[in-house]
């Protein structure tokens, strides 16, 4: 087990290191400096980013640091939403999918995460503003919070702020701060819900042929405690994998439903970073998700190997 996680940390900071060597890659070939100079100035980047200086911002001139502690814990909240989201509506209806495989259920299901894949964040982000917001009048069209409520930032997560506040009026600004996270939070979840639909039903349906099922079954248990209780706490370790790279898409989508809620997250901030060509902010918000992304995959990785006692006899058999 001592050798997997060192190769994990090893794979970690190798492909940090990759990411790392592009982005000053990127940046010499702007400055266009000596031939001589580049692998002197990559250990000097280095150094810089173990220090925390990603550089000044051309737009603002104030550190890029700064900004990514400022704008990083909205799209962080707006993730984890959609993430719990996806997780809640897509591990039952998952199990539907493969209780009923085969049956117009099934067929249903996987033609509904079909679309929901497909569907363009955009597209899909401006109908429901549209429709629950400008005609029902039932969510608010952007922001975190409205004008009304004047609350201090501390974590930068705003239902969690709102709750830490001395507002006299804490709870109706915590309702109003969820009632602006369900829109981009649910535009958010539709691509990462379908893919937790797939995955669940594809272990699922592996598990279900397993020869303890079997027995499970032959003992007089319901067809409900043997899915619940043996497939279900079997087959989620080994969708959590592939449910880790779902950061990465989350992420990814982020930054167009941040500019269609005007959520004043990351992705909106790197891409107004782009449009005013602000390389320092674009390198400093494209690390930070990148790296971001590849923690969480490789610890989503580690964590399903710690919980999946199977996963761990094969790496002690691969090692012998």
């Amino acid at each position: 087990m001592l050798i997997y996680l060192l190769r994990r940390f090893n794979l970690l900071v190798s492909t940090l290191l990759l990411l790392t060597l592009i982005a000053y890659g990127l940046e010499f070939r702007l400055l266009q400096q000596g031939e001589g100079d580049f692998w002197h100035g990559y250990w000097l980047f280095l150094q810089d980013l173990l220090a925390g200086d990603f550089g000044v911002s051309s737009a603002t001139g104030l550190p890029v640091l700064g900004a990514l502690g400022q704008y990083f814990p909205a799209t962080l909240e707006l993730c984890l939403a959609a993430f719990v989201i996806s997780l809640v509506v897509g591990v039952p209806v998952g199990t539907l999918a493969a209780v009923r495989q085969g049956r117009w259920q099934d067929t249903l299901i996987l033609t509904g995460t079909l679309v929901g894949y497909s569907v363009p964040v955009f597209w899909l982000g401006l109908l429901l503003v549209m429709l629950f917001s400008l005609h029902l009048g039932w969510l608010p069209v952007s922001g975190q919070l409205s004008l009304l409520y004047d609350i201090t930032p501390v974590t930068g997560i705003m239902t969690i702020d709102t709750l830490l506040t001395d507002h006299p009026h804490k709870w109706e600004s915590f309702v109003d701060a969820l009632r602006h996270l369900v829109l981009p939070a649910l535009v958010l979840a539709i691509v990462p819900t379908t893919e937790v639909i797939r995955q669940i039903r594809s272990a699922l349906l592996d598990v279900l042929k397993q020869n303890y099922i079997r027995a499970a079954l032959t003992k007089g248990f319901s067809d409900t405690h043997v899915v619940l209780r043996h497939g279900l706490r079997n087959a989620f370790p080994m969708a959590i994998p592939t449910l880790g790279l779902q950061f990465g898409t989350v992420l990814t989508s982020a930054m167009m439903t941040e500019i269609v809620f005007d959520w004043p997250g990351l992705g909106r901030w790197l891409v107004t970073s782009i449009s005013l060509q602000d390389y320092a902010a674009i390198k400093g918000g494209t690390l930070a998700i990148a790296t971001f992304t590849i923690v969480a995959s490789v610890g989503m990785d580690i964590l399903s190997t710690l919980i999946y006692p199977i996963r761990r006899k094969a790496i002690y058999a691969s090692q012998g």
